[in-house]
């Protein structure tokens, strides 16, 4: 008798505790059936499985349909936790990871620049900051207090990156914005690897409508302070039916990565960077209007590149971005209606300019993007979608010579949620 006592106080007891606590497995699954005017080949390393942003050489002349991931989203699982510390404290945690849908791969951009050995031939080419890392869009544990706000420790994503899948005009889509599909003008400031930060320790706050958070990225260089370093501010306001986010970043020697010219190495630049953003949206009705403004700046690094390798590749060229500073202005805007409460239609214009430099390593050129994006929910977690993206290069940055004047992607997907 007192055995079974003792049995049910303490499932009692374990029932009390595991209340306080909650762990909960989530993803996301998207796939596409895509069409490309001017690509390489599809490859299932890289996170979207094509590249309809990045301008295309003019041998590149043939188009590609395939099977790719995340037209909207990328697909992911993951695993987050919360436990009730007590006096509106909460311990937590999140781990997520990027996959290609349609391979079962991890996302591993690298792997996809280390694959392909020049912008003519191959694979599609394009730098991300999934580059293979097991848990590679998210690694953090953190504390937050109901009035004092949270804070996170581990692989963090920017506040840039965080802003814009509210703020985009067109979901931040993978495939139909340029912000969703490049990290570059995405979240990463400049360089796409920044938009998720190592080593990094997050602060977010909201006070009422109002919003303040900062990061700060240890280097954790021997004998340095600021090598590999970083950090980031973000001042908000949002009462659901207006919004405005701002946002700075600043990083030192962020490293960008390219391909070789030796089959399975990666080459890499490091620069200095900062960027600048602004995005604001107001609600009225079944509409939603969106748009914003960046400006970001890639440097001359702080410190000598010295790595021979990077994400289990080797290096073949590391190179220092020496000479003038090249000076990006992105901005963009559109919206969305709800025709239904199911159906959802967005458009959205993005320009992005590039600004000349000093040693011509740059020049003056624009990216003109159009896209527009139908999206029917059969429920809240499962919807399909179709999409057009269309692109236009213009200026001496893109020669007609030497670059494809136009490039376009249509798609029709699927996607679930769990």
């Amino acid at each position: 008798m007192n055995k079974k006592l003792i049995g049910m106080s303490m499932l009692l007891a374990t029932s009390g505790a595991y209340a306080q606590s909650s762990i909960e497995l989530y993803g996301v699954l998207d796939a596409a059936v895509v069409h490309v005017e001017h690509s390489l080949s599809a490859d299932s390393n890289f996170p979207a499985t094509v590249n309809p942003v990045s301008a295309t050489k003019t041998p590149v002349n043939s188009s590609v349909t395939a099977l790719a991931n995340g037209g909207i989203q990328d697909s992911r699982w993951g695993l987050r936790g919360s436990e009730d510390l007590g006096n509106g404290m909460k311990a937590f945690f999140v781990l997520e990871s990027g996959f290609n849908l349609p391979s079962g791969g991890l996302n591993n951009a690298a792997g996809s620049l280390a694959a392909n050995r020049n912008s003519t031939s191959g694979t599609v080419s394009a730098n991300s900051s999934l580059d293979g890392q097991l848990f590679n869009r998210m690694a953090i544990v953190g504390l937050s207090d109901s009035n004092l706000g949270s804070v996170s420790f581990g692989r963090n994503t920017t506040p840039i990156f965080d802003i814009l899948t509210t703020y985009d005009p067109v979901q931040d889509a993978q495939l139909f914005s340029p912000m969703g599909f490049s990290g570059t003008i995405g979240g990463g400031g400049g360089v796409s690897e920044d938009t998720r930060v190592d080593n990094s320790i997050k602060y977010t706050n909201k006070m009422g409508a109002f919003n303040v958070g900062a990061m700060y990225k240890l280097g954790g260089v021997a004998g340095s302070t600021s090598a590999q370093s970083g950090y980031t501010l973000n001042l908000g306001y949002d009462n659901g039916a207006f919004g405005i986010q701002g946002a700075y970043e600043a990083f030192t020697d962020g490293m960008k990565v390219s391909n070789s010219t030796v089959a399975g190495d990666i080459n890499v630049t490091s620069y200095n960077t900062s960027a600048y953003f602004l995005a604001a949206k107001y609600k009225m009705g079944d509409a939603t209007i969106r748009g914003g403004a960046e400006r970001y700046t890639l440097k001359q690094p702080s410190d000598a590149f010295t790595a021979t390798s990077l994400y289990g590749y080797t290096i073949g060229t590391g190179t220092n971005f020496a000479s003038a500073m090249q000076t990006t202005d992105v901005y963009f805007v559109g919206g969305d209606y709800n025709i239904t409460p199911a159906f959802n239609v967005s458009a959205g214009f993005y320009d992005q300019n590039a600004k000349q430099s000093a040693d011509l390593a740059q020049k003056d050129g624009n990216i003109y993007t159009y896209s527009t994006l139908a999206d029917y929910h059969f429920t809240k977690r499962t919807d399909v979608y179709a999409g057009l993206m269309y692109s236009t290069y213009k200026g001496a940055q893109y020669p007609s010579t030497t670059y494809n004047t136009s490039n376009y992607i249509f798609a029709v997907g699927m996607r679930t949620k769990f």
